[in-house]
């Protein structure tokens, strides 16, 4: 299982989960029990003391063609998801045999802690009780739907939690093609807005930018508009790379698009960075990412957001928000020569 656990199959593999929010099925879920470290720290050093990540899953049911765990170890292969049902009574223990506890949890790293299934669910709930009541802080990443028991939850302990929640559109027809089984983008922005009205902490993470696709004002202006009147502020924004374990699924998602070509060609020359545990990743040409990260910027302030970037997945461009323009003549990025490149600090990535 992810976390670098051993895992076993004790019980049957059962059918289907059902349909998820596209109609499509859901995959099977695997019942394991699990071994092994729960708790994985962050990668960053003395950036980042105190930050772990917990999996509640090996495989994610969300299905996004997007997804760079897919080629990493972490991925238990197409349409499987692994899930230990004892999940949520193994963290005491884990917290109780550490020799310093955790200052923060991010949930989930390689996986999505709120699948459309009940019984995931309820064990990232209980896990967050968990983690609450000993006084370690949350930060909940999802593209899931969060509902109001998870808005509670989070809002019953004050400063201690915060949520990150992707979205990249709200077409249907475009959100069905990336991320099939996630709750459409309208849904998610309910759940933005149950965590704005509760004072949780919020931030919106607008991935992945797809150029000439996701990140056109046609597609952004109807997003930042509603984000805007919600009440929405701080957005997070990258455009999506290429990895080798990634392209044949994106590739086919934007096929129906008539992107999926042209996909190919708007990265030509583009750099590679060994961006952690997803090694060589193939980025757009700086000058079209910092040209289209500009755009972005400035649509969002016409609704009030502030959007800004991460050097994490953009080690070659200076910090770019409303507040720094980019410069003329930015420092030339290092490439990775055989796999080989910098790897940079990343702020929740485990």
């Amino acid at each position: 299982m992810a976390d670098g656990a051993t895992i076993e199959a004790p019980v049957p593999v059962p059918a289907s989960a059902g349909p998820g929010p596209s109609g499509r099925e859901l995959p099977g879920l695997t019942r394991v029990r699990r071994r092994g470290p729960l708790f994985r720290p962050a990668r960053g050093g003395p950036a980042n003391p105190g930050l772990f990540g917990l999996d509640l899953t090996a495989g994610c049911a969300l299905g996004c063609s997007f997804c760079y765990v897919r080629g990493t170890v972490r991925d238990p292969g197409p349409g499987r998801l692994l899930f230990d049902p004892d999940v949520s009574s193994l963290v005491g223990p884990a917290l109780d045999a550490m020799e310093r506890p955790p200052a923060r949890v991010v949930l989930s790293p390689s996986s999505d802690p709120l699948p459309p299934i009940r019984e995931v669910r309820e064990a990232t709930l209980r896990v967050i009780e968990t983690l609450l009541g000993r006084g370690i802080g949350v930060v909940l990443m999802t593209r899931g739907r969060v509902t109001r028991d998870v808005v509670r939850l989070l809002r019953s302990a004050p400063g201690l939690c915060r949520a990150a929640v992707g979205v990249s559109t709200l077409g249907r027809t475009l959100s069905r093609a990336l991320e099939p089984m996630a709750p459409p983008g309208r849904a998610r922005l309910a759940g933005i807005a149950r965590l704005i009205e509760a004072d949780v902490p919020v931030e919106v993470r607008l991935e992945p930018l797809i150029p000439a696709l996701t990140d056109t004002r046609e597609n952004l202006r109807p997003l930042f508009r509603e984000l805007g009147r919600i009440g929405a502020r701080d957005v997070l924004a990258h455009y999506a790379f290429l990895q080798p374990a990634v392209i044949p699924s994106l590739r086919e998602a934007l096929a129906p698009l008539g992107h999926s070509e042209r996909l190919v060609d708007l990265y030509e020359g583009g750099p590679v960075f060994s961006l952690g545990e997803a090694g060589a990743t193939k980025h757009l040409p700086l000058d079209a990412r910092r040209d289209g990260l500009a755009r972005v910027i400035s649509w969002g302030a016409e609704s009030g957001l502030i959007v800004r970037t991460g050097s994490s997945q953009n080690p070659d461009l200076p910090r770019l928000d409303p507040s720094t323009p980019p410069p003329s003549q930015p420092a030339p990025p290092r490439r990775t020569e055989k796999g080989r490149g910098r790897r940079p600090e990343q702020a929740v990535t485990t």
